[in-house]
């Protein structure tokens, strides 16, 4: 009995032992489960609170970099704009002397192959001279090839160079301009005008939508309404441009515009460093020259190659040589020069006066763009090629404005008619390239007191001495003093008339026929009245350049946690995760609306009131951006940062 009663006992203790503990470990599991959650919470919290704010960082980069991203994209369009517009203006005289000078210059041409022709159907009396007049008729043959072509389209064809070139066309209905050149030059203008007004409202638009591309619920950059700081000006001031590539705001260093220091289009000036030296024979095999140069002595323009031989110091002693360079400056030029130059370039027209009719009326032309509109005449030359009617017309007083020969030469060891004359080796002959002549005023070869050898062809004999010519068989020979001796080199020079000029004057019309001035396009230019930057300290964060080109962009979304918001708030009083970012504009090749070089970056904040004073600006600039920027919103951003002292700025963004 007491035995069972004790098992009893002992049964009944252990059950109630357990009854007492139970329940303590679910407390610690629950107390466990709880902490856990809040630390999971915490956890999702923070980082969550982490990503936005690198994402508002994010947001605040993209708006910042958009806005001025957009403003120099707007820069460079005006810039590319304005050097279009230059070189339309630099090809409106250019094309517009084309066809003039084209047939002045094919008409002339054609009239020296015609002469060409007709003297070598009349005969001439050596096998040499006929060779070297063959060889020039087919050289003004083929310059005549190639000026026809030009002279049918510009001149006999249903191509109209006034559809391009005039600002006016008499009988166009509608009002001017009428040229394409014009037109294209005036559609830039109008897109350079409403891009200058677009940039700012723009250059905001594209930040705020970026800010938002990039999860911010609200973005916004500073200066709240952007402004271009650029003024449309006056068609005079494309002028310095155009001729000689100096645009009009070209004040300092930095803005020396793009023909200068993108385009390199410069002159670069030089002054030679001479040495005295003993002289040199600078062409193999031939020595010092000295005597006669002929009986005939005209001088004027020629095209061709002297069969004469190499000239130096008669004594052949003393010379001087350029030992160097010296750059001593440079000289910019413009569009039009540039042309001029690839026009200058070709070389197939050697002969003929195109370029320099094209060059003249070029010029002319140019003058009426930004000069006198007063019609202004140039030579038109008519050629009369028959020597007997040449004489006539001079006698009978015609005006003569240029007379034409052409020269064959030969120069020997030995004298015309003697011994050797003409042998394998003994002459040379400019029959290849015989020389055209080109001489002011009249020349009558009759009164030269030379030899008429057949119809309109003289002939001069005359000899000159060198010490040394291999090319004819002279070779150097010493005295008993060990000096070289002077030998005869015999020279004969025939001339063929060509012809004499008694052509008059015929106008240069202006296609840039305009009224009023006010009318044309005009460039877009930087505008400095509110100054540049200081040059004893051109700093990109002083002065205007700060308040023009830096931009503060700052974007911002809600900082409500994502979990048990009630539980985990935030002291921040704004109630929004809020980033900075600052920008600016620049340009590193020269600052000014000609060079397409205008870029944007991001740069560190600084001058944190400043910005705060932008910001409080901008209140007043919100309501006109369509209401892309809320001033409520601006309002309250500028008393959120207004609370931060700039040293403790200084410090959290710089650290």
């Amino acid at each position: 009995m007491t035995d069972r009663l004790k098992q009893l006992r002992i049964g009944a203790s252990g059950p109630a032992r357990r009854s007492r503990c139970a329940g303590q470990v679910l407390v610690i599991v629950l107390l466990g489960i709880g902490l856990l959650g809040g630390l999971i919470f915490y956890v999702i919290n923070t980082g969550d609170q982490v990503n936005h704010r690198l994402a508002m960082q994010n947001a605040a980069d993209s708006t910042s970099i958009s806005g001025a991203a957009w403003m120099a994209r707007s820069m460079n369009v005006i810039a590319s704009n304005n050097v279009a517009i230059t070189r339309m203006l630099a090809l409106v005289p250019h094309l517009d002397s084309f066809p003039l000078a084209t047939k002045m210059a094919h008409s002339e041409v054609a009239a020296w192959e015609r002469c060409m022709d007709r003297q070598l159907d009349r005969g001439v009396p050596d096998d040499w001279m006929r060779d070297g007049l063959e060889s020039l008729r087919k050289r003004m043959a083929r310059q005549r090839d190639i000026l026809a072509p030009m002279n049918d389209l510009f001149n006999n064809s249903a191509f109209d160079m006034d559809s391009l070139t005039y600002w006016a066309i008499r009988g166009h209905s509608g009002p001017p301009p009428h040229g394409r050149l014009w037109q294209a030059a005036e559609s830039l203008d109008e897109l350079s005008q409403a891009t200058a007004m677009s940039a700012g409202p723009l250059s905001q638009a594209n930040a705020v939508r970026y800010g938002q591309k990039n999860y911010a619920e609200t973005a916004f950059v500073v200066p709240v309404m952007p402004e271009l700081p650029a003024r449309r000006t006056s068609f005079g001031d494309f002028k310095k441009p155009v001729k000689n590539g100096i645009i009009p705001d070209r004040d300092y260093p930095h803005r020396l515009g793009p023909y200068d220091r993108l385009f390199k289009w410069r002159r670069y000036h030089s002054s030679g460093v001479y040495e005295r030296d003993r002289w040199v024979e600078g062409n193999p095999g031939h020595g010092a020259i000295r005597g006669s140069r002929g009986n005939v002595n005209i001088g004027g323009r020629r095209q061709g190659r002297s069969a004469r031989g190499y000239s130096s110091n008669p004594d052949g002693h003393w010379s001087h040589r350029i030992t160097g360079r010296m750059i001593t400056g440079y000289s910019v030029y413009g569009p039009y020069t540039w042309m001029m130059q690839r026009v200058g370039r070709y070389r197939e027209l050697p002969d003929t006066y195109f370029y320099d009719y094209y060059r003249r009326i070029a010029g002319i032309k140019l003058g009426y763009m930004w000069g006198s509109q007063e019609l202004k005449k140039i030579h038109y030359p008519q050629w009369v090629t028959d020597y007997p009617e040449a004489r006539a017309q001079a006698a009978g007083g015609a005006r003569v404005t240029r007379t034409m020969f052409y020269l064959v030469e030969i120069r020997s060891k030995y004298p015309k008619g003697g011994s050797g004359w003409l042998s394998k080796g003994s002459y040379k002959t400019n029959g290849k390239r015989p020389i055209a002549i080109w001489v002011n005023g009249w020349a009558d070869p009759d009164k030269w007191g030379v030899s008429k050898i057949a119809d309109y062809i003289w002939e001069d004999q005359y000899f000159y001495e060198t010490t040394e010519d291999r090319e004819i068989g002279i070779n150097k020979q010493l005295d008993e003093n060990n000096k070289p001796i002077w030998q005869k080199v015999y020279m004969v020079a025939q001339y063929v008339f060509g012809g004499i000029d008694v052509g008059g004057e015929t106008p240069v019309y202006n296609p840039t026929n305009y009224s009023d001035r006010d009318d044309l396009p005009a460039p877009i230019l930087i505008d400095t009245s509110a100054g540049d930057y200081d040059m004893s300290q051109p700093h990109h964060d002083l002065g205007v350049r700060r308040d023009v080109f830096s931009y503060l962009g700052i974007a911002f979304r809600s900082n409500r946690p994502t979990v048990w918001p009630g539980r985990f708030g935030s002291g921040n009083p704004f109630g929004k995760i809020v980033a900075v970012s600052q920008s600016e504009i620049f340009n590193t090749t020269s600052w000014d609306l000609w060079t397409q070089d205008w870029k944007a970056k991001t740069v560190p904040v600084t001058r944190w009131g400043d910005w705060v004073d932008r910001i409080t600006a901008g209140i007043e600039q919100a309501p006109s951006t369509g209401g892309m920027v809320d001033a409520e919103t601006v309002r309250d951003v500028g008393q959120y940062f207004g609370r931060f002292d700039e040293d403790m700025v200084a410090e959290m963004m710089h650290h």
